[in-house]
């Protein structure tokens, strides 16, 4: 082959390799990059949280929402109990953790808060709350006390108006739950003799439920007509004669009848 003809074939396969593959190494340029990206963003979404977890997250929530709105508490309460024992710091699920306690206590919030609101012609504060509450039962009084310590591991200053109205029905109910345990089965009054028989648990367990019900109801941005009426009662029990919350408490009550 003649040297001219040689110097012109190999200038050709230069320009022929570059052609080829001088827009390679330019895509490679740009791909090598955004695999990288879309690699980073399929493992870490904002704030490094992982995006997968993120969908787990979002999964347990739409379990345990559906199985609430199809009646099985149960489920819903092992989910979000299992889901909070790894992401404690979840308020959302708190508040929804909370509401399967108390929907298996068979309370409407809605329902109740209005109920307090009312109350009946001629019945005194104490009567009207503790009619529209359900009866006791020693399950009834743990799901109560579960749904009570929930919320309020939700700090105080980070809990909303419904997690503090959440809260306030929790404490109320469980309030007049325990205090059921001690009326009689003909007038659900609660009689002398069964006061003076309550322990002292119970009786400061009341008590710490009422005022935890008027903390939790003035921590709201506006106040509701049946939460102040409990607070009130809590004021009510301060004012009793006796040289402890569980003294004050047992009179309270006596002078309920």
């Amino acid at each position: 082959m003649k040297p001219f003809q040689q110097h012109c074939n190999q200038k050709f396969r230069k320009r022929k390799v570059g052609a080829y593959f001088g827009p390679v190494r330019k895509m490679n340029v740009i791909l090598i990059p955004l695999a990288a990206l879309v690699t980073s963003l399929s493992f870490t979404g904002c704030g490094g949280d992982n995006l997968f977890e993120n969908a787990v997250k979002r999964s347990d929530s739409d379990k345990a929402k559906a199985a609430l709105e199809s009646g099985n508490v149960d489920s819903a309460i092992a989910t979000l109990e299992a889901y909070l024992a790894n992401n404690p710091d979840d308020s959302s699920a708190r508040s929804m953790l909370a509401n399967a306690y108390l929907k298996k206590t068979g309370v409407d919030l809605l329902k109740i808060g209005t109920s307090l609101s009312s109350g009946g012609e001629g019945e005194s504060d104490w009567s009207s709350v503790s009619n529209a509450l359900p009866s006791s039962s020693t399950e009834n009084i743990a799901n109560l006390q579960s749904a009570v310590q929930t919320l309020s591991e939700i700090p105080e200053s980070e809990r909303t108006d419904e997690q503090n109205f959440q809260l306030a029905i929790a404490q109320t109910t469980l309030a007049v739950t325990v205090a059921k345990q001690y009326t009689t089965e003909t007038d659900g009054q609660s009689s002398q003799e069964k006061i003076d028989q309550m322990s002292d648990s119970d009786a400061l367990t009341i008590y710490n439920a009422l005022q935890g019900t008027k903390s939790a109801s003035e921590a709201m941005s506006a106040p509701n007509s049946g939460l102040s009426k409990v607070g009130s009662l809590a004021d009510s029990v301060d004012q009793q004669a006796g040289g402890t919350p569980e003294e004050k408490l047992r009179n309270f009550l006596k002078s309920q009848r």
